[in-house]
């Protein structure tokens, strides 16, 4: 007995992006930690990053909650 399921067709749905559903407001400020190579705010509820590269480490955030880095010193071989 085939399954009624199988036989339906699949429900297309139109997305307008001209007026989405949802609507992200970045917050001011940001709370950021280093992960790798990338500065990642860990405060939003959508997620980003910068990218810094291997050359720098975060040493932590300015009065206005910017972070803040040092050049990453190269290890000399002897």
């Amino acid at each position: 007995m085939p399954n009624e399921e199988e036989n339906e067709e699949p429900i297309e749905e139109t997305l307008n992006f001209d007026t989405p559903t949802y609507k992200f407001v970045p917050k001011e400020t940001h709370e950021w930690r280093q992960r790798g190579y990338y500065c990642v705010c860990v405060s939003c509820e959508l997620q980003h990053a910068i990218f810094i590269g291997p050359d720098k480490i975060m040493v932590g955030v300015d009065e206005k909650g910017t972070p803040k880095f040092k050049t990453r010193q190269k290890l000399g071989m002897a």
